[in-house]
């Protein structure tokens, strides 16, 4: 292992070690909390309200600051907020930064030293985005189960004569996490003065999805030319539904293919780890000579090219 990757796995893992220790502990950031509350309270008019959510990028104050001018981090932070994790955008990089470490230090060791064990650490670096990924998929998924219920709650309560911000709020009473808090929140930007379409854009930019933006049309058309919405609700709610239906077959006919591209992209990987296991440097040939880089280079272009492959085959547009 060279000098130079031993200096740069100690530098990530000495800034993270610093990171995590500096950033305050919970009970502090309660009191913060509780101070912050007290000073608005106290402030020159009684009058004022906070309605802006205030987001915080990290504990660490500089990196706060400098994170709050970096498109990435307000990007990143979105993907935070639509998983629904509780990490910051500095905590997120703390923990790839450890993941990375570790697991440069361990390809290094374990497999070859160089390219081959900077490697390993970078795939390991995109564990915790890969975790956050899984999760905003899976409350993706879930609010498209409930939205069209969601909508039949809302033509009723525009039969029985609430008004629109009423009847989300409703919404929020009724159904379950992710659909219910957001429809609140959805709610109480209106009643703060937020335009009604305004709010509509918000609530599709924390859920881009296409159910929801079909929503999202129709009840904004509906403003602009009249008419009744509870019916245009009713009808909207059986598009929804039919395409749920149709999404459900779609998956259960193309899961062969889906399991048989994860098995073959696998495959490779899991040899080399269990190979690397039972004789640790035994693949260093595949990144010490000119020949094995090649073959390298070769395998994982042809695994991309099938990925892709595989993948237009079972991805079906409706």
């Amino acid at each position: 292992m060279s000098m130079l990757t031993v200096f740069l796995i100690l530098l990530v893992a000495v800034f993270a070690t610093i990171a995590y220790f500096v950033e305050p502990s919970e009970a502090d950031k309660r009191i913060f909390e509780r101070l912050s509350a007290l000073d608005r309270r106290q402030g020159d008019d009684p009058e004022q309200t906070e309605i802006i959510r205030r987001v915080t990028f990290s504990r660490v104050e500089w990196v706060d600051r400098y994170l709050r001018n970096s498109n990435f981090a307000l990007r990143l932070q979105l993907l935070l907020d639509q998983a629904k994790m509780t990490w910051t955008v500095g905590r997120f990089a703390f923990f790839t930064a450890i993941m990375v470490a570790v697991g440069a230090l361990i390809g290094n060791w374990w497999i070859a030293p160089g390219f081959a064990g900077w490697l390993l650490g970078l795939v390991a670096g995109l564990v915790p985005l890969s975790i956050v990924l899984y999760k905003r998929a899976a409350r993706f998924r879930r609010f498209n189960a409930l939205l069209p219920e969601a909508v039949d709650l809302i033509a009723r309560s525009l039969r029985a004569g609430h008004s629109l911000p009423s009847a989300l709020v409703a919404v929020s009473e009724e159904v379950d996490e992710p659909l219910g808090p957001e429809f609140r929140r959805c709610a109480e930007e209106m009643s703060f003065g937020l335009p009604f379409r305004d709010s509509l854009m918000h609530l599709f930019r924390r859920f881009p999805l296409q159910d929801l933006q079909f929503l999202v049309s129709a009840i904004s058309l509906q403003k602009e030319t009249g008419g009744n919405l509870a019916e245009l609700l009713d009808k909207t709610a059986a598009v929804l539904r039919g395409r749920i239906h149709l999404q459900q077959k779609v998956r259960v006919h193309t899961a062969q293919g889906r399991l048989t591209g994860a098995i073959l992209l696998a495959m490779p990987f899991v040899a080399f780890l269990l190979m690397n296991f039972v004789s640790p440097g035994w693949t260093r040939p595949l990144f010490e000579t000119e020949f094995g880089k090649k073959l390298t280079y070769y395998t994982l272009g042809s695994m991309a090219l099938g990925a892709f492959t595989i993948r237009r085959i079972i991805r079906v547009d409706y």
